[in-house]
């Protein structure tokens, strides 16, 4: 197991998000000692802190803005975020494979201002492979909540990943098991998606079984996230009252975009959180105008991008109409999937803000809520004494200019520092 080092730390920055008011404070210092949040409290009273007779240590970026760690919600770490499909990945890699690339994807993430991070479907064992590694301290990476293979109907979205169960006593028995191992939370595929033996406009549970999976990830303190990338599978996760949404996608079963107001009103009702992840299309929309501007597209891509530019469109529509209807946004990237590598959240923060949040609710989206949403924001998401020191430092000021968030100064997880992105690629 590594080992904390006592020193105290006392962070001077420019200014202060600390997740908890509703703006950016300047004049504030924050200590850290050991893993933890110590102080936070005028820049002025610092100097007098008591270390406990350990060593002291002053970290001043005055032209920055600290703020806790970000949290993404929705992550694939063994998946390439090369553009192969999960079914690619299936038939042409092994477990160790994936596991190693889970590893690397990891230190992307927290080199980049991830601090926590949920695995939401990965095969088998990975996910929990990855987590003991991280604690063991032979991987670095932030702190990984993983959900184990999703459970999913026998064909059904990322049926490869070994979570498959049907009828209600098999869901239930699913969840125990997948508990047994050490899940964090529990992911639901309630209804399919990219999968090409799943349907993506159809609900692939009913609402029995749904309720099965959350009666016994509930009485176990944990959370479930649903996959659902049609109107019925959004309907039948809201009658099971699971805690999180994923895509909540408005498709009817054929395959029609439609805005539906009573399941938006359901959605804002409920306070149930929703993951748009938005921010995995436009990373492919950039992905392919960048490939256009130097070689110019074939006809198969120039379809994509349509395709992708017209959907984005109507994701953004309906999100900021339901952000306007008061739900509640959480981050989540959905990493690892498609074109959208590790080492870029920031990318759906900032489609949270395009959606009508302002860039501190953003913020508070990136990193409060998601801890909120699998109930350990006692532990993590705000800049508090007596929380785990997990800390962002950025250039600049997020609260006034979101895309400052991509400018990253200094990653602190457990009271550790992290080496960042830019300092790895300066070291060669």
């Amino acid at each position: 197991m590594p080992q904390a080092d006592n020193t105290l730390k006392v962070i001077k920055p420019g200014r202060l998000i600390d997740g908890v008011h509703d703006s950016a404070m300047e004049g504030t210092a924050v200590a850290i000692q050991g893993k933890s949040i110590k102080w936070v409290g005028p820049v002025s009273q610092a100097e007098g802190l008591d270390s406990g007779g350990a060593a002291r240590e002053t970290l001043e970026f005055p032209g920055a803005t600290l703020l806790a760690g970000l949290f993404d919600i929705h992550t694939h770490t063994n998946m390439p975020g090369d553009g192969r499909t999960g079914e690619e990945v299936n038939e042409g890699e092994n477990d160790q494979q994936r596991l190693l690339r889970s590893a690397v994807n990891a230190t992307a993430a927290v080199a980049s201002g991830v601090t926590t991070m949920c695995d939401c479907g990965s095969w088998n064992r990975n996910g929990f492979a990855l987590k003991e590694g991280l604690a063991m301290g032979v991987v670095e990476g932030p702190r990984v909540l993983v959900s184990g293979p999703p459970l999913t109907v026998t064909g059904g979205h990322l049926y490869y990943m070994g979570g498959e169960a049907d009828g209600i006593d098999a869901v239930r028995s699913m969840t125990r098991s997948l508990i047994k191992q050490g899940a964090d939370f529990i992911k639901i595929a309630a209804s399919g998606g990219s999968t090409s033996t799943s349907d993506p406009y159809r609900a692939s549970y009913s609402v029995p079984e749904l309720t099965a999976i959350v009666e016994e990830a509930h009485n176990r303190g944990r959370s479930v996230l649903a996959h659902c990338r049609c109107t019925d599978a959004i309907n039948s996760a809201l009658d099971a009252g699971v805690d999180a949404i994923l895509h909540c996608s408005f498709y009817d079963n054929d395959g029609t975009y439609r805005w539906d107001q009573k399941t938006a009103d359901r959605l804002a009702e409920s306070g149930t959180w929703l993951n748009p992840t938005m921010g995995l299309g436009r990373a492919n929309r950039e992905r392919l105008e960048r490939l256009k501007s130097e070689r110019g597209l074939t006809p198969d891509e120039e379809e994509r991008l349509e395709r992708s530019t017209a959907s984005g469109a109507r994701s953004l529509d309906q999100f900021s109409t339901l952000v306007k209807a008061g739900v509640r946004l959480v981050g989540g990237s959905d990493c690892g999937w498609s074109y959208y590598p590790f080492g870029d959240f920031q990318g759906e923060v900032l489609s949270l803000h395009e959606a009508g949040l302002s860039p501190i609710e953003a913020i508070r989206a990136g990193t409060l809520s998601p801890a909120t949403a699998l109930g350990i924001q006692d532990s993590i998401g705000t800049v508090e004494p007596g929380k785990e020191a997990d800390l962002l430092v950025v250039n600049g000021d997020p609260s006034q200019d979101l895309a400052q968030l991509r400018d990253v100064a200094a990653v602190f997880k457990g009271g550790a520092r992290v080496a960042t992105n830019k300092e790895r690629a300066a070291l060669g």
